[in-house]
């Protein structure tokens, strides 16, 4: 029966925001990169820590989403870099997508999930992946 099959679940959830940013020192000459925006999507891979439920539910993902939500609230339409925890940290995809890791890690635990993995896409074509615990 297929209830009897082996495997593990992942749960995604994701948000959508539009925020500029400018890179410190990107230039070879220690310049600034020019500040322009993006249309981002952060993409959150979310793991029970027990498995499956009786209930057949990996991990109930509506308190992640919601602390998703207010995460992407609060970077959308806005300068990236004038956030105060980017107050002298270069607001790289990479950054960000450890941002969104640290802004949902507390309310994933609280609630039996574990966050596998973060996603940032910097427009259609560029993607960053952070893995929490990963060198």
């Amino acid at each position: 029966m297929f209830l009897d099959e082996k495997g593990e679940f992942y749960i995604r959830i994701e948000g959508r925001f539009e925020s500029a940013h400018y890179l410190y020192e990107y230039f070879p000459d220690g310049s600034d990169e020019p500040i322009h925006g993006h249309s981002w999507k952060v993409e959150v891979y979310l793991a029970g820590k027990n498995g499956l439920r009786a209930d057949g539910i990996s991990y109930d993902f509506i308190s992640a989403k919601s602390k998703l939500k207010e995460l992407v609230d609060t970077i959308d339409h806005l300068m990236i870099n004038d956030l105060p925890e980017f107050k002298g940290v270069n607001p790289t995809s990479e950054n960000i997508a450890k941002w969104f890791f640290y802004g949902l890690k507390s309310s994933v635990d609280e609630t039996g999930g574990i966050i596998q993995k973060i996603v940032i896409h910097e427009g259609p074509e560029n993607i960053a992946y952070f893995i929490p615990g990963k060198k």
